[in-house]
């Protein structure tokens, strides 16, 4: 079992940690991992015309992206496959890849036939562990899947999964966007209105554009002459800003309860220790506020959020006796962004 688990619960579908880490899965040959720092090492080692470099090229080029992000993407995992034939194998291979190396986020393959997007969109959503799994023992790695597709009647439905429409499969469209927005992370910045360098409007019909808007596919669109990705949401529904907010907020909890169990010789059981622990719980939501991610009431300027440290006398004889903490509850509210309309999440958690 472990030690610090974290469950993040979102109540309502509309609702770079300081480094976004990013898996490039190639499908060609077999490769060993291999992180990028630069597009001269990326066309050293696996050429100027692959699709490999395309798409780290895309991901590092957004300097002219709309708005430009102060700094750029400049690091990129790349792992290859050799003898992927099916879906089930590119996700057993996936599968497998991860009890060596389970250190990434984002992922972005070189596949855009439906049949691939579909089961990976499923082996993403089902990355993010239930509460029974993480209090089971299973860790929280879960990952957020971003892929191109030139289908204009593409239908996926599932969690953690983002697909923009492009009419030239040439554009490494997800890798442009992840390159032009994923800069801001973790700072809370909305994925739609959004356009990146090195990809064009495709001229849709009004009927088109509705369709996607209803599969919930992204694309980029003409609107009084501005051209910008819409809208900036996943293939369930779910805002883009909102998952990776609560991915962020959860894996900041976790981590500030590990630094204060191992920062210190011991954490006493009693107030005093529960008031540390619940302190790392408060840092981490302040930082949340910090970063856009939790909403700010606007008659007090402060994070809208509450944490409840328990009390010695609230725990149970057994919990005393295994030194198992009585659970701290707390909520916060996401800060959502102006779209079409407000949109609002909120998240509790238990430790």
């Amino acid at each position: 079992m472990n030690d610090v688990v974290v469950v993040v619960k979102r109540d309502t579908v509309p609702l770079p940690a300081d480094t976004l880490d990013i898996l490039l899965i190639l499908t060609d040959a077999e490769k060993e991992a291999v992180t990028y720092t630069s597009l001269s090492a990326a066309e050293a080692d696996l050429g100027k015309d692959s699709i490999g470099y395309k798409k780290i090229e895309a991901l590092f080029s957004q300097g002219n992206a709309r708005p430009a992000p102060e700094k750029l993407i400049q690091s990129v995992k790349v792992v290859g496959f050799a003898d992927i034939t099916t879906p089930e194998t590119l996700v057993a291979a996936i599968k497998e890849y991860q009890k060596k190396d389970n250190d990434w986020y984002f992922f972005m393959t070189d596949q855009t036939e439906g049949k691939y997007i579909e089961a990976l969109a499923e082996f993403a959503e089902k990355s993010e562990p239930t509460e029974m799994e993480l209090n089971s023992g299973v860790e929280d790695h879960r990952k957020f899947y971003f892929c191109q597709t030139s289908d204009k009647a593409i239908q996926v439905s599932h969690a953690r999964t983002a697909i923009i429409y492009t009419d030239n499969l040439d554009y490494h469209a997800e890798a442009s966007w992840i390159g032009a927005v994923g800069p801001w992370y973790p700072k809370y910045v909305t994925w739609k209105f959004k356009m990146p360098a090195g990809i064009k409007y495709p001229a849709l019909t009004a009927d088109e554009r509705k369709t996607f808007e209803d599969n919930y596919i992204n694309f980029v669109t003409n609107e009084y002459k501005r051209n910008y990705i819409k809208n900036g949401i996943c293939s369930d529904g779910e805002f883009i800003d909102s998952v990776i907010g609560g991915d962020w907020l959860a894996k900041e909890i976790r981590g500030r309860i590990y630094d204060v169990f191992m920062d210190n010789p011991i954490i006493p059981y009693g107030d005093n220790g529960f008031t540390q622990s619940g302190a790392a719980v408060l840092d981490a939501m302040n930082a949340a506020v910090d970063n856009g991610i939790i909403a700010i009431n606007q008659e007090t300027n402060e994070g809208v959020y509450s944490v409840s440290i328990p009390k010695w006398e609230e725990s149970t004889e057994e919990q005393r006796r295994k030194r198992i903490m009585p659970d701290i509850a707390w909520e916060a509210q996401l800060t959502g962004a102006v779209h079409s309309a407000k949109v609002k999440g909120t998240l509790s958690v238990e430790l």
